[in-house]
């Protein structure tokens, strides 16, 4: 029987926190999914543990190289989509979903449109980590609507924004195979917001439906220089698509400065590799046109 959803899961180095979510999707009201789990060739044990620990019907495809988060996810979903699914769900791997999340889901979002549940954060369950998005494509700046706020009836409204965070988010099959996959040049981090960018360019809606809720553990993936790195880059790219040459070597030489003088500060204060280190690199990558996973040997 062809599953209605498929659900997408990337593990790196976080099997616990996999399993909490897979106990929790095991608890749905609606069970007329498949979980498509992926490991990003994780350094640790997590392909052990989880392959001792899995429940019987989950799919896990461990990967020898890491992928990063858009190729990783890019694998899940054509295999979703050739499993004949009607719907893909995109699931960071350190989320606990409420037992009616995907019913809610599938319930409330409008036909051919987008959608993501209200998110609070683990240790804090009654905070708002995301209810919904703003998006400035012209810059690829976002901001995150309740953040941090008690949840309530101001942050309890559905309704429609121009950004989703694919730390969960819905996606129509027919979406997918208009809008196409995530942007596997950026890596890691930014690929929501370009996607995002792709959504509204093609018309799709985009929905956030506060009947359905998740709890985040926010930050369990990378931080620090190396998630600095990617961002800086990715903004960059962001904000110069379809922007001219000159144009592009202008914002990334300006970047290039301001990450050097921050650099050098930092340096002089004894932090020799930080978060300015990271910016810095970001953009000497971004103007020397350095796309995929940067070298490892920088950090």
């Amino acid at each position: 029987m062809t599953p209605k959803v498929g659900i997408i899961i990337s593990n790196y180095n976080g099997w616990q926190d996999t399993l909490a979510c897979l106990d929790s999707l095991q608890k749905q009201t609606f069970r007329d999914f498949e979980v498509i789990l992926l490991d990003d060739a994780s350094t640790n044990d997590s392909v052990e543990q989880l392959s001792a620990r899995l429940p019987e019907d989950v799919i896990f495809l461990p990967h020898r190289e890491n992928l990063g988060f858009s190729a990783s996810n890019n694998l899940g979903i054509r295999r979703a989509l050739e499993d004949g699914v009607e719907w893909v769900l995109l699931l960071n791997n350190d989320t606990v979903c409420a037992t009616d999340m995907l019913e809610t889901l599938l319930a409330q979002t409008p036909e051919n449109a987008v959608s993501c549940p209200k998110m609070l954060f683990l240790d804090e369950p009654d905070r708002i980590w995301f209810a919904g998005g703003r998006l400035n494509p012209r810059t690829g700046h976002v901001r995150h609507l309740g953040g941090h706020a008690k949840d309530g009836p101001e942050v309890s409204r559905r309704q429609p924004v121009n950004f989703i965070t694919f730390c969960c988010v819905l996606l129509p099959r027919r979406v997918v195979e208009q809008v196409g996959f995530l942007n596997e040049e950026l890596f890691m981090y930014c690929e929501d917001v370009e996607y995002c960018i792709r959504l509204a360019d093609a018309g799709v809606k985009m929905w956030y439906l506060p009947d359905a809720r998740l709890w985040h553990r926010a930050g369990g993936s990378i931080s620090g220089m190396l998630a600095v790195y990617y961002i800086t880059r990715n903004t960059l790219s962001l904000r110069c698509r379809g922007r001219s040459r000159a144009y592009r070597r202008l914002v990334g030489s300006l970047a290039v400065a301001r990450g050097a003088v921050s650099m050098v500060t930092a340096g002089l204060c004894g932090h020799r590799k930080g978060r300015s280190y990271g910016y810095y690199h970001g953009a000497l990558d971004f103007l020397k046109g350095r796309t995929g996973r940067m070298d490892p040997g920088l950090f």
